[in-house]
């Protein structure tokens, strides 16, 4: 496990640390030794179902505005506007919104962002239930995108003060497989209360997204007067380089959940086969999930490139002539892909100060979605197989980036560090400690 981020200057007495809220793994030593008891696991699993709903209302909103604009303007295709809006809404807010909570507490302002959230999922099914007009409808699901991509950033970075950090590995993927049950289940669940009524399916899904507010632990999440002092600069080149790698496989997975129907009508099947590729997906990735929680440790970069491979093998078997290669394609890619999403996450946790994570998570947040964007664009504009095989050569760079690192960015870093790192740190560890000795007198 990568160890534990540190701001320069800040206490190292444990009886400090619980008293400034610095993160799970800080507070939970104690002579040494990890508390992993009942507290702990309890407030990791709360964070995990929090996480797995926290994308409720987005995996539902598909199927739920496209019955609310059918009730309102009589086109279900209609519904497609109001989720691009969202969408855009949440690209435009993740980062200025997030920017608004720097220095609050995590947990506090992630739970103000989901009571906005809620609030506008409910002015979205009152318009839908009282026949309001659709622009009504659509300003309501773009308030409700607004906040979402700071609130994601929010919700993980909470995860530092809740989830002790031997056990984040296990939490990320314990969230993942969550997640995955939730997009699976939901999209399900919208369409059977459609059924019934519009409005309902959307308090429903804003009531399910709500959970997370109300079930996630109360924790002093606030950050340190003396990192806001030592900020450093938060989108590093190697901050960017595992950002650019989550966009490339974001990018690939939607091709696949995106391309899905066009695949199967390639091989003269029926558009509803299209479930086989994204359900084969899907499976492998809780596979992959619950692979990651049982292991519960980090990847080297030579795990990470091995991964990258299997999805690109993976991708090039998807576009052999073969629906049985196409399968095991589309299973290849499922089960690495929650390695590799919660790899990004545990570096990104590591590169950044801490009170510049809750940002860069929404940046994430930013990059997953223009992959998806990417991707559905290039399949609207193109083929599915010219889609399939620009995302491979998009890994393929990503992978080279990857591999070539240490020889680009870790130099630099290196002589970074060196020349100027050294100085700004010795005058504040001295004082640290110092005052850590007066403490144990």
């Amino acid at each position: 496990m990568f160890p534990s981020h540190r701001t320069r200057g800040a206490p190292t007495n444990c009886a400090e640390n619980t008293s400034k809220g610095l993160p799970a793994d800080d507070t939970a030593r104690i002579d040494g030794k990890m508390n992993w008891g009942g507290l702990q696991s309890h407030q990791t699993i709360r964070w995990a179902v929090a996480y797995g709903l926290f994308g409720a209302p987005r995996s539902g909103a598909s199927i739920a505005f496209a019955l609310a604009a059918l009730s309102i303007t009589g086109n279900p295709a209609s519904g497609a506007t109001a989720l691009a809006a969202m969408t855009a809404a949440q690209l435009v807010g993740a980062l200025p919104i997030a920017r608004l909570g720097r220095g609050a507490n995590s947990i506090a302002f992630f739970k103000a962002l989901i009571f906005i959230r809620t609030v506008a999922l409910f002015a979205c099914a009152t318009a839908c239930g009282v026949g309001a007009p659709y622009a009504v409808f659509i300003a309501s699901a773009v308030a409700a995108g607004l906040v979402q991509g700071a609130a994601f950033g929010y919700l993980r970075d909470s995860a530092n003060y809740l989830v002790v950090q031997s056990q984040m590995t296990r939490a990320l993927a314990l969230a993942a497989f969550a997640s995955d049950l939730t997009f699976l289940v939901t999209p399900i669940l919208a369409a059977s209360l459609g059924s019934v009524s519009a409005s309902f399916s959307i308090a429903v899904i804003a009531i399910l997204g709500a959970v997370p507010a109300m079930i996630l632990p109360s924790a002093r999440g606030n950050v340190e007067p003396q990192a806001v002092e030592t900020r450093t600069r938060s989108l590093t080149p190697e901050v960017l380089l595992w950002l650019g790698c989550a966009c490339a496989s974001s990018a690939a997975i939607s091709g696949i959940e995106v391309g899905a129907v066009s695949l199967a009508m390639g091989f003269d099947l029926q558009a509803g086969y299209g479930a086989i590729f994204t359900g084969t997906l899907c499976a492998a990735s809780l596979v992959g999930s619950v692979g990651n929680g049982l292991l519960n440790k980090a990847y080297s970069k030579q795990h990470v490139a091995a991964m990258f491979l299997s999805i690109i093998i993976g991708m090039a078997l998807i576009l052999q002539n073969s629906f049985g290669l196409s399968i095991l394609g589309c299973a290849l890619v499922g089960i690495c892909a929650p390695s590799l999403g919660i790899h990004y996450s545990l570096q990104l946790n590591r590169l950044v100060t801490p009170e510049m994570r809750a940002e860069v998570f929404s940046v994430l947040k930013i990059s997953t979605s223009l992959g998806t964007i990417l991707a559905s664009a290039t399949l609207g504009w193109t083929s599915v197989t010219f889609a399939l095989t620009a995302s491979i050569w998009i890994l393929a760079c990503a992978l080279a980036a990857i591999l070539s690192k240490d020889f680009i960015i870790g130099r630099r870093l290196s002589e970074t560090r060196l020349s100027g790192g050294a100085e700004l740190a010795t005058a504040p560890a001295l004082t640290a400690g110092r005052r850590s000795e007066r403490n144990d007198r």
